[in-house]
């Protein structure tokens, strides 16, 4: 893995983010990978490393997570600036298509790019996501999202983060300690937080999302990853996915809501099958 940065600008205002990368940056086959809305590209240093013999394997920090910039002003944050950052991605791979993996938020922005006219997405993988999300589990996930936590050391956050983020995995306790040591930033000697913007939440949305015109737009493969205790993705969505629009292959996680891990053998080996690079 190498850890790269890119420059993009948003409002008269130069930023960057980060992003991990696995495999040759020769390769043309190109994977981008994005997280959800309060995680990071860690996420997937575990799927991305695994893929890297095919793939040239893009994770990336969308702004106000991990190595990306903060924004000053809140209110920017949203789909306008994600989908433009995933734009300027994509293009400096020089890739004319490159396969997408998107947990959650990250989901969502692949399924916008997808639907777009001479869309760059050849195969879609949806991690827990789909066009429509309930407001009630949107709030249920999102309990404390937002919260500016902070704790005296490591051990005590990465606790934190295994009490308060049990819908992830299924994970075996190193996995636990792993996930929760890539959910925390350093602050200073002795404080530590979770590593995303608080401000962020300035700009969550409350209601239902539904996006089924959008869906229909779609005409890639796309392989929907189902954490069956999921709260944002309901049985009913997996369904109406399964039927309409592109025809969504469903693999179940038992054991995870939102989100799978994607760190098991079984996830990303269904996930290799699907892409068939």
């Amino acid at each position: 893995m190498q850890q790269h940065y890119l420059q993009y600008h948003w409002y008269g205002q130069h930023y960057t983010v980060g992003y991990r990368a696995h495999g040759e940056a020769s390769n043309p086959k190109v994977l981008v990978c994005v997280h959800g809305v309060s995680r990071n590209a860690r996420d997937f240093d575990i799927v991305g490393e695994a893929l890297s013999d095919f793939y040239y394997v893009i994770a990336l920090d969308m702004p106000g997570r991990g190595q990306s910039e903060w924004l000053d002003d809140k209110s920017h944050y949203g789909n306008a600036l994600y989908d433009t950052v995933a734009g300027e991605i994509i293009a400096m791979t020089g890739a004319v298509k490159v396969d997408w993996l998107g947990t959650s938020m990250g989901g969502h922005i692949g399924m916008r790019l997808a639907a777009m006219p001479g869309s760059p997405i050849r195969k879609l993988v949806l991690n827990d996501i789909g066009p429509f999300v309930p407001a009630a589990g949107r709030r249920a996930n999102g309990a404390n999202f937002g919260e500016d936590n902070r704790f005296a050391s490591e051990a005590e956050g990465i606790q934190w983060v295994r009490e308060n983020r049990t819908a992830f995995g299924p994970f075996t306790d190193a996995e636990w300690e792993q996930f929760g040591r890539d959910s925390l930033r350093r602050i200073s000697d002795e404080e530590w937080g979770l590593d995303y913007d608080p401000g962020l939440a300035q700009t969550k949305t409350e209601g239902d999302t539904d996006t089924w015109e959008q869906w229909a737009q779609i005409s890639c493969p796309v392989l929907e990853v189902w954490g069956l205790d999921s709260k944002l993705l309901t049985a009913d969505t997996i369904q109406q996915m399964k039927t309409t629009g592109p025809k969504a292959e469903v693999y179940e996680v038992a054991g995870a809501g939102h989100c799978p891990g994607l760190t098991d053998d079984r996830q990303i080996g269904v996930i290799r099958e699907f892409l068939n690079p």
